[in-house]
């Protein structure tokens, strides 16, 4: 790390336990009778149960893993529009947008263009990553509202043992909101760059049933220039892209409950236009989209066999299709040529999970079943023979289990596995084992072992373009991560908490890309050997007032153990702070710092620290329904950058200035007589 980078971490460390302090001090000079989530006390989140963490509920403390929970009001008082932001925000988790997605690293290992396949991210315990890219969607590609969410359960580590494939670094379990009355809800935005968003939501119950239906829209016209160096020529626009930064999205969900039987449903279409001339077409061309469309419908059924017995099963089936089109061959007429990707998934499958208490021990016991219909991948210029035109239907099978055993009031130790069977390449299994030793009723020490694996995906194994890709000279094996973590969960008060956190991951047969020498185009291979470790420390309070602070710093030393440097995308630092001050009985505001320090991109160019400051003043239901936010985001207007994936000519991308929303809802419920 550079002096400066150094000395930027330290100030902002300092300003952010300064800040807290004070934070502190202000929170035990107010009082408050109105309570909700976030005014909890840390005592009480700690006996917030999970159910991501071994697939049943259980206190975050006795967790086998480190979980953090954010909740819907922090969503609401930080002003946090996609899922991106909120992990952000989370200690040892960082992002980088490239102005088509945006993609997610985790204790220093990002890699853009591999669309987040090295995290499992779940909407009530549904698998959202596709069967195409094996994508984890968390920009405004998510296919999920936002307001929708209730909670979302961040459990780190290796999880394949429970989960199967893409369970690498943690699991993400976004859990949507249920209905509680009958209701109809309105709520409207408008933000910088011309973005409008608008949803309507309507609930229902009565006895047993439970309903919720939701419909969202989002357009956005983007920046309206952007300026990109490296295309600063007189035939490239002088390097500036035009009105080619638009985004929008259509989204619904729909849940169904009666008793213990549910369905869920979820359709989104996402269309993002791209200025950054990647894959080596046309510079400043409209004609450079993409278009995702996820879906899926999961019917399950939970119940009590007895006192001590519990089910769980589901069916469901899920779609995904994809299509990425662009100019080649400049602007002339009689060259310019369209290519078009295309990407089709459907898949059905099956799952249950069966739990037993046996005295103070708990066994879990589960399979699953999938099975693709279609898996497609097309590629071609139009008016031409297709490059890339292939049908696979794979399929896989799994089992697993987990045994929980307290040896006494103190000590509790996990142990588990799955195996996992694929057509196209055989086994897999992934153990995990935890000791988490619990001297008092304030504090927690875990240690966990986890193997994991991520099996390679269709992207992967069977694309090619003539541009940038090939298809692989070799059948790709699974890549597999080591892990070892020392988590240390301790309570001062019952209003301040702090954990530390030290890990060890080490990733074999990573799949990378890798240079032709006959053709000059890439290819994947088994060919990556990184290792990262690292350290985590956290301070989190909640007064009974409504204040809240976290701070937190990440160290992480991620490292190419073939090359014997540093990875690219992985700052060595990061520092966080986030608060929340009540302004008056109904009213809030939500204060993020948040700190990078230097990396480096794919281009082996350098992106420099980065320090943000967002603002948000969010006010609770008033007047007979109406609630109103508006947020600052880069409020000091920083000039900021994020690496780009390997497909792009630029070496960094600068990122949005100072921009704002302004939001509000209004929900209209019905008197009971």
């Amino acid at each position: 790390m550079q002096t400066p980078a150094l000395l930027q971490t330290i100030r902002l460390v300092c300003a952010s336990v300064a800040l807290f302090a004070l934070s502190l001090q202000m929170a035990g000079a107010q009082t408050s009778s109105d309570q909700d989530v976030m005014s909890l006390s840390i005592e009480e989140l700690a006996k917030v149960k999970v159910f991501s963490a071994s697939r049943h509920l259980e206190d975050t403390r006795e967790a086998p893993s480190a979980v953090t929970v954010v909740t819907a009001e922090e969503i609401k008082r930080y002003g946090w529009r996609t899922l991106a932001d909120v992990l952000r925000s989370v200690r040892g988790f960082y992002t980088a947008y490239d102005r088509d997605y945006t993609y997610m690293g985790v204790r220093g290992f990002l890699r853009s263009g591999d669309y987040n396949s090295r995290i499992l991210l779940l909407v009530n315990g549904h698998r959202l990553n596709e069967n195409v890219y094996d994508g984890a969607q968390i920009g405004t590609e998510f296919p999920l509202d936002i307001d929708l969410i209730d909670r979302i359960e961040i459990v780190r580590g290796p999880s394949s043992s429970l989960f199967g494939t893409n369970a690498v670094f943690g699991v993400i379990n976004v859990i949507t909101r249920r209905a509680q009355t009958d209701a109809l809800e309105f709520s409207g935005g408008v933000a910088s760059f011309m973005s409008r968003t608008g949803r309507i939501t309507a609930t229902a119950r009565k006895g047993q049933i439970s309903a919720l239906l939701s419909g969202s829209l989002y357009r956005s016209a983007g920046q309206e220039l952007l300026f990109f160096p490296e295309f600063a020529t007189p035939e490239n626009h002088g390097g500036f892209a035009e009105d080619i930064d638009g985004d929008r999205y259509g989204k619904a969900f729909a849940d169904l409950q009666y008793g213990n039987y549910r369905v869920q449903g979820l359709f989104s279409r996402r269309t993002k236009i791209i200025p950054t001339g990647s894959y080596d077409s046309n510079f400043n061309d409209p004609g450079h989209y993409t278009v995702d469309t996820r879906g899926y419908v999961d019917a399950s059924y939970h119940r009590n066999l007895s006192s001590k017995t519990d089910l769980d099963a589901k069916v469901y089936y899920d779609s995904y299709d994809s299509l990425g089109a662009a100019m080649f061959g400049g602007s002339d007429p009689a060259t310019r040529i369209r290519g078009v990707a295309e990407g089709h998934a459907h898949w059905i499958g099956s799952e249950a999970t069966v739990g037993r208490q046996i005295g103070r021990h708990r066994i879990t016991l589960g399979g699953e079943y999938e099975h693709n219909l279609l898996v497609d991948m097309k590629t071609f210029f139009v008016g031409q023979p297709p490059i890339l035109n292939v049908h696979h239907t794979p399929w896989l099978a799994a089992v697993y289990g987990e045994a929980e055993l307290n040896l006494n009031s103190k000590i509790s130790v996990r142990a588990g596995g799955r195996f996992d069977h694929f057509d196209s390449f055989g086994g897999a299994f992934s153990p995990r084992v935890a000791v988490i030793y619990s001297p008092n009723s304030r504090t927690a020490l875990k240690y966990i072992f986890g193997r994991a694996f991520r099996a390679p995906n269709a992207y992967e194994s069977y694309y090619e373009d003539t541009v940038v890709i090939e298809e692989p000279i070799v059948h790709l094996k699974p890549e597999e991560v080591q892990s070892h973590e020392l988590v240390l969960e301790h309570n001062f008060t019952p209003w301040l908490k702090m954990t530390a956190d030290g890990f060890y991951n080490n990733l074999t047969d990573l799949i990378d890309q890798q240079p032709d020498p006959t053709t000059g185009l890439n290819h994947f291979v088994n060919s990556g050997q990184n290792r990262g470790r690292g350290l985590e420390f956290e301070l989190e309070a909640k007064r009974s007032s409504g204040l809240t602070a976290r701070a937190s710093y990440t160290l992480a030393d991620a490292r190419n153990q073939i090359a014997k440097v540093r990875l690219a995308n992985s700052p060595l630092s990061t520092a966080k702070l986030n608060a929340t001050l009540p302004l008056w009985q109904r009213g809030f505001t939500g204060v993020e710092l948040l700190y990078s320090s230097a990396q480096r991109s794919y281009q082996g160019t350098r992106v420099p620290p980065a320090f943000l400051t967002n603002l948000t003043l969010s006010t609770r239901e008033w007047r007979g329904g109406w609630q109103f936010s508006g947020s600052c985001y880069n409020a000091f207007d920083r000039r900021w950058y994020a690496p780009p994936g390997p497909e792009l000519l630029l070496g960094r991308i600068e990122q949005d200035g100072r921009s704002f929303r302004f939001q509000l809802t209004y929900t209209m419920r019905r008197k009971e007589r």
